[in-house]
């Protein structure tokens, strides 16, 4: 009995506040990652979501206790051939007792207490006081986590999380309804296979006394079981109450901001817009100024070049006239020496032909050839090309 009492020694329950809070250190963080992965919370948000972390461990634990719990009772650690009214074999039947759950917890101390000499009547008003001090503690677990829970929507957590808090209450409300029954059942399996078996060593008057002990334990374990589901009702009601109302609170909060955002963002996009408006203006009027300047500058150029190309083209003209003058006069001359050749030619018929003058009339042959050359040259027609040239 003693190895069994250092091996179980503790809470007995998988929920107590060592394991919720450190289970829940660890869950606020994983929760944290996915709703802000930057890392840039806020103390309050810390606050909310930490409190969100450890209704989730209680969650967790809770569902883990009443398996465990669960799995004892379908043991069936008091099976029906044992002759529990005999000392002896419910000392023996403590020794072989092992596992660390609730359960095991209640009929070890009540098996202790039956071996030890206890009487029937103490034995169930033992059993009554465990069962009351398990339901008052399920009832103070669950109206703490459900206050935590309220509470942290006061933080102004993110919007989700707070949606993800609501979802936690009602998993907390569902898991305590279950642990409820289970404690019900146990707490009816120990009247039936324990303080039913156990024998009654005292006169008759210890009979009757045992008997009230006994109702009066199962009466008051139904009127705490009674009270503590009503507390539990009003505390989820008040808390939803209050959820609801933080709610709302936090869409208002975040429609008004969001209202204002969008106000901002207007008008920020107008003053932008106008800021955009003026410099485009201005460019445009810069480019309409540069374009007509162009347009002047190539208008100048192309009459300036037009009037250099007439002055060249006027100075080609004259230079043409007086060429052809020069040439009118030399065809005049020419004539004029075609008569003096035809004069000389008729008055040189008489004369004889000596070789001075032999060489004379090739050297005046060869005069008019040349003559007759540079004539047939001047008397080609030209033409003059005139090319403009571009002004850079």
């Amino acid at each position: 009995m003693e190895t069994n009492k250092a091996k179980c020694g503790g809470y007995g329950m998988f929920t107590s506040i060592c394991w919720v809070i450190g289970l829940g250190i660890l869950l606020g963080v994983a929760l944290g990652i996915p709703f802000n992965a930057n890392g840039d919370w806020e103390r309050s948000q810390l606050a909310a979501l930490l409190a969100t972390g450890i209704a989730l461990a209680y969650i967790l634990l809770s569902a883990l206790d009443w398996f465990v719990q669960w799995r004892a009772l379908a043991a069936n650690p008091l099976p029906d051939d044992l002759d529990l009214s005999d000392r002896g074999v419910a000392r023996e039947r403590l020794a072989a007792l092992k596992g660390c759950s609730p359960l095991h917890r209640h009929i070890r101390r009540l098996l202790a207490a039956w071996s030890a000499g206890a009487s029937g009547p103490q034995v169930a008003a033992m059993a009554g006081n465990q069962m009351l001090r398990t339901l008052g503690i399920l009832a103070l677990e669950t109206a703490a986590i459900l206050v935590l829970l309220a509470g942290s929507a006061d933080f102004g957590p993110p919007p989700a999380l707070l949606t993800l808090g609501t979802g936690f209450m009602v998993l907390v409300v569902l898991v305590a309804i279950a642990r409820f029954q289970l404690a019900s059942h146990l707490a009816g399996y120990i009247e039936s296979h324990l303080l039913a078996r156990i024998g009654n060593d005292t006169p008759a008057a210890a009979g009757i006394e045992f008997a009230q002990a006994v109702a009066k334990s199962v009466s008051d374990s139904t009127s705490s079981l009674a009270a503590a589901q009503a507390t539990f009702a009003d505390q989820l009601v008040k808390s939803q109450e209050q959820a609801a109302a933080q709610i709302a609170k936090a869409h208002q909060d975040a429609a008004a901001q969001m209202a204002k955002a969008q106000q901002e963002t207007s008008a920020q996009l107008a003053k932008a817009h106008l800021d955009a408006a003026a410099p485009i203006a201005k460019a445009h009027i810069e480019a309409a100024a540069q374009v007509v300047q162009a347009q002047q500058e190539a208008v100048a150029q192309v009459v300036k070049t037009q009037q250099e190309s007439s002055a060249v083209l006027g100075k080609a003209q004259t230079e043409i006239a007086s060429q052809l003058s020069r040439v009118t006069a030399l065809a005049s001359t020419i004539d004029n020496i075609l008569k003096l050749q035809q004069a000389v030619d008729g008055t040189l018929k008489g004369v004889a032909v000596t070789d001075e003058f032999k060489s004379t009339l090739v050297e005046l042959k060869r005069h008019l050839a040349e003559s007759d050359q540079l004539l047939k040259n001047a008397a080609k027609p030209r033409s003059i090309r005139l090319v403009e040239k571009d002004n850079e």
